[in-house]
Parts: C-alpha cells; sequence; structure tokens
C-alpha cells in the first residue's frame, strides 16, 4: 500500500513518514503540490494525506482545495484526507462536499492519523467517487457523515487534543469560547 503526503513543511513529512512506515508499505513526500499530477501517475499511491496551505501567511485552505480538486478530476478513485494546522469547521465541510474522505487537524494524534488513513483507503471504492452517490445496503447507515455529524466530530476531536479545554479548542477550531458554548450546548 502506498501513501502520498503533501505538505510544506519538511518536518511534518518526515514525522508523518515515520508513523505511516507502520501501516504503509511506501510512503511518498513531497513539499511541492504541483508534483501531485506526476506522482500519481508514477506512483500510483492508495491514498493521499494533502495539506490545505502550502503558502504562508495565507491559511484559508483554497490551495488544498485547488489540489483536492485536481486529484479528483484525475483520479476520482483515491482517497483524500485533508490535513491542516487551521482547523474550521466550514472548510472541512467544504473539503467534504469536494471529495475528500476525512479531515485530520495538526497537531495529530498518532493512532487516529494512522486510523484516518487506513479507514480511508479500507473504504469502499464508491465512497471516494463524488460523482456518484454513496450506496447503503438496507438498514445500513450511509458512508458520509451528515454535517451536524461532521461538526460533532470535529468539536469531539478538538476537545479530546485539548484535555477538554473550551478555549483552547474553540481557538482550534477557529470560533469563539461562547460559539463554542452554543454548539455544545445544542448537541445536548
Amino acid at each position: 500500500m502506498t501513501l502520498l503526503v503533501v505538505d510544506d513543511n519538511r518536518s511534518v513529512l518526515a514525522a508523518v513518514r515515520l508513523l505511516a512506515e507502520i501501516k504503509f508499505d511506501r510512503v511518498i513526500t513531497t513539499t511541492s503540490p504541483s508534483r501531485i499530477p506526476a506522482l500519481l501517475r508514477e506512483e500510483m499511491p492508495e491514498c493521499i494525506l494533502l495539506d490545505m496551505n502550502f503558502n504562508s501567511p495565507v491559511t484559508n485552505g483554497n490551495e488544498g482545495l485547488y489540489w483536492l480538486g485536481e486529484i479528483r478530476r484525475s483520479s476520482p478513485s483515491i482517497p483524500v484526507v485533508l490535513f491542516t494546522a487551521y482547523a474550521d469547521i466550514d472548510l472541512a465541510v467544504e473539503g467534504l462536499k469536494q471529495g475528500a474522505v476525512d479531515f485530520v487537524t495538526k497537531p495529530w494524534n498518532n493512532a487516529r492519523l494512522l486510523q484516518t488513513l487506513i479507514h480511508a483507503v479500507d473504504a469502499p471504492a464508491d465512497r471516494h467517487d463524488s460523482s456518484s452517490p454513496p450506496q447503503s445496503a438496507p438498514g445500513e447507515p450511509p458512508h458520509h457523515l451528515t454535517l451536524d455529524q461532521m461538526e460533532r466530530r470535529m468539536i469531539a476531536e478538538a476537545l479530546a487534543d485539548n484535555g477538554g479545554n473550551l478555549t483552547a479548542a474553540a481557538t482550534q477550531l477557529g470560533i469563539t469560547r461562547q460559539t463554542l458554548y452554543n454548539k455544545l450546548k445544542r448537541q445536548h
């Protein structure tokens, strides 16, 4: 199994490579997203971990969304997991709408990152192809999360990452503490 990791930070690439080599036979890394088309043809990865921002100080995720679109057009069956230090619920939702299978925030939890990548590879191929709706057997939950489920998941991960600290979790999510509190209150 081959994983392609695209991130402009060489330290991140080295850390993810060491971690991913536990589960992947090959881990290919690049700091340049412009190399993605050639790497897709030459290396045929089974999964891609794609950073959302490549040109500092721009942190809106548009670069990652652009490259996600390029990957989806040329290789729609390859699952893409988005990766960013600038967590934002709207960005995660937009990435999922555009065909990403998941979204991981930096700093990451090693076990969760590996689990997310393995799950992305193991998910049914129809889940990766956004041109067709997800197929589920009768009584089986759908393959895609709803917007509310995605929001709950991101909030839970941010709270876990920050030891339950609402202020730190809100900062990680890019929202105010009061907004996070309101979202938590609405969920329960």
